[in-house]
């Protein structure tokens, strides 16, 4: 994954062990142009300046350089002059810029690049001809622009690609054409974008998916279909508008195993809307609003260890929502809830004698109060368990 570099603030020249490179620093020294930089730096870091424009040549004797970073400067045009020598090059930073325009194969000189960052700029469309002559890129973030438009095909020749970020951009919409030739991609962030449908098979380009977010969105309803021709692992839907939930939406969803379905006004759940899911390890259900749980809605998880709840209207917990074949040990978030603390929650206590439940044991809001001992802790109350539990 890409990684920011950890010092910024200094000039420093920092010999590499084995090599004849060095680091090269003149972040946040108020530059309004790329300086003179001695050749055989390896690393080099401008971000936090004032430069506008990069001049054709100013790097073209760094050809062992792998490191650029230029995020935090002022730029606002891209093209494939500026990175002339930069034959090495792995890693670009150009985040926190002004950059609203990108040329076609603007990055056809790197031909040894794998991972640029363009988060927090202005640009507002992806072309087709953007991202030619990059045979080794595998992370490309986008994240943070007005995005609103990608021309089909934009991404189609990065044959390496795994992770891509779209999210929190202008996207209202999603094609399966946007996403050709990304067979590669394993995962995808579409969240804090527009987006209100998905159509079926938007994501059957890309097999190898294991990780989408659209959290964030304006998605009500979800259908079969949707998840075509992937192998998620992990889905993010929260805060969207789903009310209605059936068990086909989840179908080619047999691999998932972290579903987060939190923030949706969804209000009613049951064992019929999780077909399919059995692999599920980890499911978000904070602040559906729901104020029952009937038995066996999670049954079919024998893998489930982490189901979050709290911040719900559930005022008690049936013994059986997790059917007859309870999972082998899994941390229950209750949080939030107005719950009755009294003997039908009696099975908790027992469960957590037997190890395999754990209500109390989840940091922060996932710890459960009661409403009608609000002021006892809740290892503290008395559920009246003896005559129960005999």
């Amino acid at each position: 994954m890409l990684s920011l570099p950890t010092d910024t603030s200094l000039l420093i020249t920092v010999l590499l062990s084995g090599t004849c490179g060095f680091y090269y620093d003149r972040s946040y020294q108020g530059l309004d142009e790329v300086p003179q930089i001695p050749a055989g730096a390896t690393a080099v870091h401008l971000q936090g300046n004032n430069i506008r424009d990069v001049q054709p040549g100013a790097f073209s004797h760094l050809g062992i350089c792998e490191s650029l970073s230029l995020n935090n400067n002022k730029l606002t045009t891209v093209r494939a002059d500026m990175w002339e020598g930069l034959i090495s090059l792995k890693i670009l930073f150009l985040f926190f810029n002004n950059i609203n325009h990108i040329s076609p194969a603007a990055f056809s000189t790197l031909p040894a690049l794998e991972g640029m960052a363009f988060q927090d700029n202005n640009i507002s469309a992806i072309g087709r001809d953007m991202f030619t002559g990059l045979p080794l890129l595998k992370e490309l973030w986008l994240y943070h622009n007005p995005i609103s438009s990608i021309e089909a095909g934009s991404f189609a020749q990065l044959s390496k690609l795994s992770t891509l970020r779209l999210d929190h951009t202008e996207l209202d919409e999603i094609r399966f054409d946007m996403f050709e030739g990304l067979v590669t991609v394993e995962y995808l962030w579409l969240g804090g974008c527009k987006l209100n449908e998905i159509v079926s098979g938007t994501f059957a380009t890309m097999p190898n998916l294991k990780f989408l977010e659209l959290k964030e969105n304006k998605l009500s309803n979800l259908h079969s279909g949707m998840w075509e021709g992937v192998a998620l692992r992990t889905l993010s839907l929260s805060n969207n508008g789903i009310q209605h939930i059936n068990g086909h939406i989840w179908e080619g969803l047999d691999n998932l195993a972290l579903l987060y379905l939190d923030s949706n006004p969804i209000r009613y759940i049951s064992p019929q809307m999780w077909e399919g899911l059995n692999k599920l390890e980890i499911l978000e259900l904070n602040d559906i609003s729901i104020s029952f749980i009937p038995p066996n809605t999670f049954a079919n998880f024998p893998k489930l260890h982490r189901l979050a709840l709290w911040s719900n209207k559930l005022q008690s917990l049936n013994s059986n929502i997790f059917g007859s074949n309870h999972p082998e040990e899994v941390y229950v978030g209750l949080g939030g809830n107005p719950l009755q603390c009294d003997s039908r929650l009696c099975w908790m206590m027992e469960a957590e004698e037997q190890g395999w439940f754990h209500a109390n044991r989840i940091p922060l809001l996932g710890r459960p109060t009661c409403a009608n001992y609000p002021d006892t802790a809740w290892e503290q109350v008395d559920f009246n368990c003896s005559s129960v539990l005999k």
